[in-house]
């Protein structure tokens, strides 16, 4: 990487080492709104437009009505292409505000980063469980996901979406074809709404363990044997 010779206001460089910043999603600079265009932009540039839990609740009634039974598959299709996007526009802009490809930060920065991006978009406020990567699990806790939040109550996950933005997600970060799949959601009582993100073929017979009422640890425990 070539070194930076200009440091830009916020930064800090210290000897011997690359240029050094601080928060990219901090308030004071994260967000500019220009009132007389109606556009508001993020500190890089990328547009950034709020959608009202009346829009949300439209939307999925609209997915649900016209829908049906394959509501949950649609809404999972959309939320993956979206977490690839997503994926995408989240690399480009770790890369360009710390000045080194995302896959080389320290799994610290990295962690740091999604949770704020997270909760800067109104998403919810996510935990990234990395303990079970050698078995090939990510265990993703995610307390007020969109949905969940929005449908208050339920007797199966609501979820869906979200589970497809994060197998889209890691996906493109990790290079591979993966799946995610939801265990736990706080419209079904769940204290937190639970994902566990791995190859599809591990994580293949996790529906049929929560149809027979298998619960997230026990599930978890069952996946960590599942050889593909």
């Amino acid at each position: 990487m070539a070194p930076v010779t200009e440091v830009a206001p916020g930064a800090r460089r210290v000897p011997g080492e690359s240029l050094m910043r601080g928060n990219f999603y901090a308030e004071s600079t994260y967000l500019h709104t220009d009132p007389a265009k109606g556009v508001t932009r993020n500190r890089l540039g990328t547009r950034i437009v709020a959608l009202s839990e009346d829009f949300l609740n439209g939307f999925r009634r609209a997915i649900t009505d016209e829908c049906g039974p394959a509501a949950e598959t649609v809404f999972r299709s959309i939320g993956r292409r979206w977490g690839v996007l997503f994926a995408k526009r989240f690399e480009k802009e770790m890369t360009e505000f710390y000045g080194k490809p995302l896959r080389e930060f320290m799994l610290a920065l990295f962690q740091a980063c999604l949770v704020e991006l997270f909760s800067h978009h109104g998403w919810g406020k996510v935990s990234l469980d990395l303990s079970r990567h050698d078995q090939g699990l990510i265990l993703v806790d995610l307390q007020n996901a969109i949905f969940a939040g929005l449908v208050k109550q339920s007797n199966q996950p609501v979820d869906g979406m979200m589970a497809g933005i994060l197998g889209g997600f890691f996906s493109h970060l990790s290079g591979q074809e993966l799946h995610c799949v939801q265990t736990a959601c706080q419209a079904c009582g769940a204290s937190n709404s639970k994902f566990i993100i791995g190859l599809a073929a591990r994580l293949a017979p996790v529906p049929s363990w929560l149809e027979n009422g298998k619960k997230h640890d026990d599930i978890v425990r069952e996946l960590a044997n599942v050889r593909v």
